[in-house]
């Protein structure tokens, strides 16, 4: 049975609680001081779609953008770059082939999802600083009007950040005069450019522990960090914070781990030296296919690998079903489970695959938003769980189970629910 447009427009409304800044054309890979470059970028939400409601007619979100260090072990941890400081400025509209004669308002989006800036790389001091690779981080740092209908107490955690590079910085011999035009428009198009993007997430400041993780679009659902994965890392930070004892010296298993977010985020808290966790094993699956991702978000993050040796870090694949591939992994402690439910003929092998990973002390936490799953869907595959877990609902604000502390405000927002899955 078809649903109306009514109904179709408010299953919509569910995935625009949080925006991600993309790429919307490549940038120049190599980077002369003193030049203004051009970035074309785009807003949208976890299925790659923007509301043009939010924005229009008077909406505008300002970007800034920062200049990033890497590692010299890996990408990761990045730190703030000393010697070099970015300036940015509002650039003109590109359409339809056409290059408007006024720059925008702002850097940035303004009534539209597509938005442009420019940057240039300055010395920080009167001393020529070495040139190098660095990685640029795109923030949103005001909204003005937006989202429209939520003007009031909107922060800028709503929009997640994007971090991309490499580039490199050039001090002198080369020329380059097209640059600060859009991609389409250079005489020179056999530059080298850069595509990659990260979203980088922070475990300390001082000194700086940061993981960045890769997302690839195109690879379908494992390949993008979903609103669920957002809500269960705040659901992460809440378990380390309040119930350490959890995770610290345990075996935490993120299950169906898509791009290793929260299982590197939980191996990251581990290597800051202000988290009160420092020891515990870290096991991240996915299907065979999909582990490739996974490990070369390992190797952006390496130091993770030398940072703590009672931190043991791994990647396994793992096919809901297979008890095999179950038992290489090992009984969980922890499992986390962020976006499991899509497709009703798994859930069988998804419960087994909890039953085979678990132990009697075993919490298995289960991120979940719905989205093509029926009312009798949902209620078989919790009937499934019934007969090996206890299943309880957490709550926000909550104060009749322990855990409900672990609920963030983000579940509301986004309509994800938290569930917990204790071994009867």
């Amino acid at each position: 049975m078809s649903i109306t447009d009514d109904e179709f427009v408010a299953k919509l409304e569910k995935h625009f609680s949080l925006y991600r800044i993309n790429l919307r054309s490549p940038i120049a890979s190599t980077v002369v001081r003193d030049h203004w470059y051009r970035v074309d970028i785009l807003l949208v939400n976890e299925l790659g779609l923007f509301r043009r409601a939010d924005i229009e007619p008077n909406g505008q979100v300002i970007v800034s953008c920062d200049l990033l260090v890497p590692s010299g072990q890996g990408v990761t941890p990045f730190s703030p770059d000393p010697n070099w400081k970015l300036e940015i400025r509002a650039a003109p509209e590109f359409t339809q082939g056409k290059l408007s004669a006024d720059r925008l308002a702002v850097p940035g989006f303004v009534s539209s999802g597509k938005g442009t800036f420019e940057y240039r790389v300055t010395c920080n001091n009167d001393k020529d600083a070495e040139g190098g690779k660095r990685f640029l981080c795109i923030r949103p740092s005001q909204l003005i009007n937006f989202p429209q209908k939520q003007q009031a107490g909107v922060n800028l955690d709503i929009i997640l950040p994007l971090v991309i590079g490499p580039i490199e910085i050039v001090t002198c011999g080369l020329k380059q005069g097209d640059t600060h035009l859009p991609l389409e428009l250079w005489r020179d198009q056999t530059m080298d450019m850069v595509y990659e993007g990260y979203r980088v997430f922070d475990t300390s400041v001082q000194p700086p522990v940061n993981i960045a993780i890769h997302e690839m679009w195109d690879s379908g659902i494992p390949g993008k960090i979903w609103d669920s994965a957002l809500v269960m890392l705040d659901v992460m930070k809440r378990i380390i914070d309040k119930r350490p004892e959890y995770i610290d010296a345990k075996h935490t298993l993120d299950l169906s781990a898509g791009t290793g977010l929260l299982g590197l985020y939980v191996a990251s808290m581990m290597a800051s030296p202000q988290s009160t966790i420092k020891q515990g094993k870290i096991t991240i699956t996915e299907l065979d296919e999909a582990v490739d991702l996974i490990n070369q978000n390992l190797i952006t993050n390496n130091f993770l690998n030398h940072r703590n040796a009672q931190c043991q870090l791994i990647t396994r694949s793992l096919l809901w079903g297979n008890s095999q591939e179950a038992a290489c992994c090992g009984k969980a402690d922890l499992i986390i489970a962020s976006d499991v439910l899509y497709e009703a003929q798994f859930f069988q092998d998804l419960v087994k695959a909890f039953v085979d990973l678990s132990h009697e002390n075993t919490r298995i936490y289960i991120g979940y938003k719905r989205r093509g799953l029926t009312e009798e869907e949902e209620k078989y595959f919790w009937s499934l769980c019934a007969e090996h877990f206890s299943i309880t609902l957490l709550t926000l604000n909550g104060t009749e189970d322990i855990d409900d502390c672990l609920v963030p405000q983000m579940t509301v927002d986004t309509s994800v629910q938290l569930y917990r899955l204790t071994v009867k």
